[in-house]
């Protein structure tokens, strides 16, 4: 049988291990934390799912693309982005229009303080080129010509090569592990170009991956 002075003695030895083992576990977890929430390393790399409202477009457009930003310092990265999307419509009951646009962009990010741990906001701007394609398929040839922003743009004619546009944007990254992160992005692009009214609102998520 226990003494009171055994019973004593085990109930501060169990008091000693369980301190210990909690001793440990926050200093796993803390550990864990800091590796998994540090500064982003010098390269990321990506791919991005977005949706794009489109001027001069009824339905929205789906885009994808893939991306990379290189960090000159924990709050400013360098980036490239190369983006595509399709959309077709019907313009009236003798032509369907098919709009393409492949996109080329440059851009920096300012990154903000954290919000909360893992959570660090962004604000972005920069410059892209897009090729925009525009096909008049079915066209009729003995319809009445209709007159359209998108007539002179007719794939058989004339490709929309190399117009200059301005992004503008914000968003915000979350480290979700050790290397990637889950990233959010509104961003404005600007055709410069006003002959071509194709300016695009885009909302995108995408998965960077720590180099």
């Amino acid at each position: 049988m226990f003494t009171l002075s055994s019973r004593c003695l085990f109930l501060g030895s169990m008091a000693l291990v369980s301190t210990g083992l909690f001793a440990e576990v926050r200093a796993v977890s803390e550990y864990r934390r800091n590796e998994i929430y540090h500064e982003p390393q010098s390269l990321a790399v990506g791919v991005n799912l977005a949706t794009s409202d489109v001027r001069g477009i009824d339905n929205n457009a789906f885009s994808f693309g893939i991306f990379s930003d290189y960090f000159a310092s924990p709050n400013v990265s360098l980036g490239l982005t190369l983006d595509y999307w399709n959309n077709s419509f019907n313009a009236d009951s003798n032509r369907r229009v098919d709009v393409d646009d492949l996109i080329l962009g440059g851009n920096g990010k300012f990154l903000l303080p954290n919000l909360a741990t893992g959570l660090r906001p962004f604000v972005m701007a920069g410059l892209a080129v897009h090729r925009f394609k525009v096909d008049l398929a079915r066209r009729d040839p003995e319809a009445t010509q209709l007159v359209d922003k998108f007539s002179t743009y007719d794939r058989k004619t004339k490709n929309i090569d190399g117009e200059l546009g301005a992004d503008f944007g914000a968003g915000v990254f979350y480290r979700v592990q050790t290397a990637m992160d889950l990233v959010a992005e509104a961003k404005y692009r600007r055709i410069l170009d006003r002959t071509v009214d194709l300016d695009q609102m885009n909302y995108s998520v995408a998965l960077a991956y720590m180099l």
